[in-house]
């Protein structure tokens, strides 16, 4: 989850350093991007979307401590998390202090490979879903491959403090969590959000629901008096308890996804068949304020399916233009059309309003009907987007108002 602008953001966190505990802080460059202090000197966990926010971080920790950076860790390989890194290195050869060591899971690697494959890919998917300009976005992203690596776990070659940084696959899978374990502090980064979990979020590759609870089960394992999440307030009080229950209403939804598939059912009547228990799904952590349990849902239905929606007329489509046009031109009355989607849209049925406006809307040239159908769903759009909780839903219904 790439997240830059604090006033559309609502998961974004504060810009300044505070202390979680003693030698641990919160730093705001991302999130809750992370400070440690070691005898050895501070990890540094996620370096921010930009080498120019680093400098102010940078001073304000050597007020705290004297120590240098020593190490930089990837919570996980989404792009604008590390874009901060040479502002780190340049900080350190100002003072003459060795380079960080920069250290990521071994998956980040194939994954930043892929990033600058499909740059041009991933600046249109961050520019709906950030709603920013495209031109924002570098034509080719600044990364900066680790200099080490891990597979399941690393213990930094610390003293005055054990930390160790665990494999976690969750939202990516290359994620990873710090641990300390002397303090019982877990740093749980993608794993855990102030939110439901984000997992089939509409224009991102698949993400595995069950590894996911089974990520959140080892965390719990681990007995922590402290997670720091990777948005949102440090969870001092049952910590544990959100962990499992996390996982438990994850494997919840699996189960009862695959229930309907089983029985023949098509994703979009899954969607409107399951009914969501209130202790696991209503509950603070599992606020819709940036995923969505439809988005979950759908998720484990293309884990197990393919992309063919079972309409034969979708088999071998048309370009999207012919089809639209062909139905624009099937309709002897369109102000009829416009008239339905309108009394739709009056009487609180604004989805199917939607469903009906597509009838003229995707269809190609300038018709004034069609025009007018275009305006209308864009009015919609921006209904449906006062009404959504999700932070992605509304990135969306915004690209198409």
């Amino acid at each position: 989850m790439l997240a830059t602008n604090e006033e559309s953001n609502p998961l974004l966190g504060h810009r300044d350093v505070r202390a979680i505990a003693p030698g641990v802080h919160t730093i705001g460059l991302q999130g809750n991007s992370l400070a440690v202090e070691t005898d050895e000197g501070l990890l540094i966990v996620d370096s921010g979307p930009s080498p120019h926010l680093v400098r102010p971080v940078v001073d304000r920790l050597r007020e705290l401590t004297g120590r240098p950076v020593r190490w930089i860790a990837y919570s996980h390989g989404h792009l604008g998390y590390n874009y901060g890194v040479p502002g780190f290195v340049e900080a350190a050869e100002e003072r003459g202090e060795p380079r960080p060591t920069v250290i990521a899971h071994a998956n980040v690697v194939r994954r930043y490979r892929r990033y600058q494959e499909t740059a041009g890919l991933q600046n249109h998917i961050n520019a709906r879903q950030f709603r920013r300009p495209i031109e924002d976005f570098p034509s080719s992203p600044p990364l900066t491959f680790p200099d080490r690596t891990f597979t399941e776990s690393l213990t930094l070659d610390a003293t005055g403090r054990a930390v160790r940084l665990l494999w976690a696959p969750s939202e990516t899978d290359d994620a990873l969590v710090v641990w300390l374990p002397e303090e019982r502090i877990l740093y749980a980064g993608a794993a855990v959000i102030n939110g439901i979990p984000n997992i089939g979020t509409p224009m991102r590759t698949m993400r595995d629901t069950t590894r996911w609870a089974d990520t959140l089960d080892r965390l719990a394992a681990l007995d922590p008096t402290l997670v720091i999440p990777e948005f949102g307030p440090a969870i001092r009080d049952g910590a544990v308890e959100q962990l499992t229950a996390t996982a438990a209403a994850l494997r919840w939804l699996r189960r009862a996804v695959v229930d309907r598939l089983n029985q023949g059912m098509g994703v979009d009547d899954i969607l409107h068949d399951i009914d969501y228990p209130a202790e696991l799904f209503e509950v603070p952590w599992m606020r819709e304020n940036y995923g969505h349990r439809e988005f979950i849902a759908r998720d484990i239905v293309r884990s197990e399916t393919g992309w063919w929606d079972g309409n034969p007329t979708h088999l071998h489509p048309c370009r999207p233009a012919t089809a639209a046009a062909v139905r624009a031109d099937a309709i002897a009355d369109k102000q009829a059309v416009l008239d339905h989607a309108a009394r739709l849209r009056d009487s609180g049925r604004v989805q199917e309003a939607l469903h009906v406006i597509d009838l003229l809307a995707l269809a190609p040239g300038d018709d004034p009907h069609v025009t007018l159908a275009r305006k209308l769903k864009a009015d919609l759009c921006a209904l449906r987007k006062e009404d959504a909780t999700s932070y992605v839903s509304r990135s969306c219904y915004t690209a198409s108002s």
